[in-house]
């Protein structure tokens, strides 16, 4: 099983796809979930493992209208 979310814009600069300020993907060869965090009063997005950081003032200057599909499997719990 697969939960599928539609993102309505695209950065193609950086490749990232862009539903709501919550719910924001890197597409990648792997697609991640970028992790939203507030640093020094601004809004950022980091993917999780990594110290970048990408800001959401430069997210949002080239977005793209665009419906992108995300498919992301379910994952099993451990019990």
């Amino acid at each position: 099983m697969e939960q599928i979310i539609i993102c309505k814009y695209w950065n193609p600069q950086l490749n990232i796809a862009f539903n709501n300020w919550q719910q924001v993907f890197i597409l990648n060869p792997v697609q991640k979930q970028l992790n939203a965090e507030v640093y020094k009063g601004n809004l950022v997005y980091r993917m999780p493992g990594t110290y970048k950081r990408i800001g959401y003032a430069a997210i949002k200057s080239g977005l793209i209208k665009k419906n992108i599909k995300i498919n992301i499997p379910f994952q099993q719990l451990p019990f």
